[in-house]
């Protein structure tokens, strides 16, 4: 008896029998491929799929690192925007300076001009005067203005009896004070001189018989406190004092 490979099977030799067994042997080492094809295949699958989530991971942290770099830049976009307006606001503050004209004085947001001794006009050339200088005669409507104009009239005089225009007139209606916008004067902000040798406005007439319709302050032999406003003749010829709003220059570098 013997064997004779044929593939992967054997083929049988019996002495004496005739015919021959066809005998396949086991197919082992096919077994064994077919299982080393099926780890590689999975492990290629598996290597595949963890490359892919490493790129996923990746793409994620990317993302992220993009996500952040774009806030934190906007944040500091925000922080420069708001620190460059306040740069711009300090600057404007820093550079932003009332001034007034040569000859005129500033105070708070005013400038003022008091004529000197030289300048004496009537109330109405005063009036024009003042507009020339693009102000206008004063128009007193506060105590704080009329504080600070008692303390410079009290320098400014060059003698006890020394006037000074200011916009305040009756022209129209006697009795009527107004200022020389048209406002009328405010009765709980009016500075009349009261006291035993006059009680202003009076309307005296015996100098002029039109009276007495234009508004003076000064006379400080007879002042009380801040109560230092006459009535005069219009015709007459005073000092003055003109108002304007300061200017402003702002620069911002």
């Amino acid at each position: 008896m013997g064997l004779v490979n044929i593939g992967l099977c054997q083929i049988l030799h019996v002495p004496l029998v005739p015919g021959l067994k066809l005998v396949c042997a086991p197919q082992r080492r096919s077994k064994v491929t077919v299982e080393r094809a099926a780890q590689v295949v999975l492990s290629l699958l598996l290597l595949a799929v963890v490359s892919a989530l490493i790129g996923v991971i990746s793409m994620l942290t990317d993302y992220y690192d993009y996500t952040f770099t774009r806030n934190t830049l906007e944040i500091g976009y925000y922080h420069f925007n708001y620190d460059h307006n306040s740069l711009k606001t300090c600057l404007v503050q820093l550079n932003s300076v009332a001034q007034c004209d040569e000859d005129w004085e500033l105070n708070g947001t005013q400038c003022y001009y008091f004529s000197n001794r030289s300048l004496q006009l009537t109330w109405t050339s005063s009036k024009d005067k003042c507009q020339s200088k693009r102000g206008d005669l004063i128009k007193i409507e506060s105590r704080e203005k009329q504080e600070f104009l008692d303390g410079r009239v009290r320098l400014l005089m060059d003698a006890e009896d020394e006037r000074f225009w200011i916009g305040l007139t009756d022209s129209q209606t006697e009795g009527e004070w107004l200022w020389t916008d048209g406002s009328p004067l405010n009765q709980s902000l009016e500075f009349w001189t009261k006291n035993e040798h006059n009680t202003e406005p009076d309307n005296w007439k015996e100098e002029d018989v039109d009276g007495e319709n234009c508004a003076i302050i000064g006379e400080i032999m007879f002042i009380n406190g801040l109560k230092s406003w006459y009535d005069n003749s219009c015709k007459k010829k005073y000092r003055f004092i003109c108002e304007k709003k300061a200017t402003r220059s702002a620069t911002c570098s």
